[in-house]
């Protein structure tokens, strides 16, 4: 993996302009003629991850499916619901608009994480059942509140497993949870309790790209799904910086 550290073999250029590219008879793949770059940009990272979720998660027809996140990998793991056979895509997300996006460009229904009667309306949609699967596609940088980040500091923890805890009573017994947002430390509490008692089964990881390009590919070759239509801003690479400012501060 480019660009994240020596844990995944401490390769540079993650987002450089150029990449030394090692084992590149594996790695690298063609772009046939008649497709974009914007068309398979996304074949890279997010719509495998977000493909991954969805199989982790064994979304077959007819499941409802609750995503929390609605950024990049979320809206992808809405795409790949559908195209399994989803009959219901609930997304859930603090910022309205991305819940906008989720709506326009995947059709889903929405919840904003910060209603206080989130898992009510959940089960309320769901039949008081809650949903089939659930999946994390945020990680441990969800939203915290000042006493959530003291508490992380006393237990030397990176970030917040709220979102998994999310997961465990969204979810219905006997369900489903796939977790693709980035989890770096041992968390305290965490809900092992919740996880035995409703009989949870549970998948994490980092996206396995290379197992799922190709089927990916061919979504995308055939018309089955559309990706660019998330792009929201085109910035050249000197632009970086300035993009990573928009995104922090702008929420835009």
């Amino acid at each position: 993996m480019f660009g994240y550290t020596d844990l995944y073999g401490g390769y540079n250029g993650g987002q450089a302009e150029y990449v030394r590219v090692p084992m590149a008879n594996a790695g690298p793949k063609i772009i046939p003629d008649g497709l974009d770059d914007d068309e398979v940009l996304f074949l890279t990272d997010i719509f495998p991850t977000g493909w991954s979720a969805v199989k982790w998660g064994k979304v077959k027809p007819g499941d409802t499916v609750v995503i929390f996140g609605s950024g990049p990998v979320g809206l992808m793991a809405q795409k790949a619901a559908w195209l399994h056979g989803a009959e219901r895509v609930i997304a859930v997300d603090p910022l309205d608009y991305r819940l906008e996006k989720a709506r326009t460009v995947n059709k889903v229904e929405t919840i904003n994480s910060n209603d206080e009667d989130l898992m009510g309306k959940i089960r309320a949609m769901t039949n008081g059942r809650g949903a089939d699967v659930a999946i994390d596609a945020v990680g441990m940088e969800a939203n915290r509140t000042f006493a959530e980040k003291a508490k992380a500091v006393l237990n030397m923890e990176k970030g917040t497993m709220k979102v998994i805890e999310m997961c465990t009573e969204a979810v219905r017994r006997s369900g489903t949870i796939a977790v693709v947002g980035v989890y770096a430390s041992p968390y305290d509490n965490f809900p092992i309790h919740r996880i035995f008692d409703k009989g949870l089964i549970m998948q994490f990881g980092q996206a396995q790209t290379h197992m799922y390009i190709d089927q990916c590919f061919e979504m995308v070759r055939s018309g089955k799904v559309v990706l660019n239509d998330i792009i929201t801003h085109k910035l050249p690479l000197s632009q970086a910086s300035e993009a990573y400012d928009m995104f922090k501060k702008e929420n835009r």
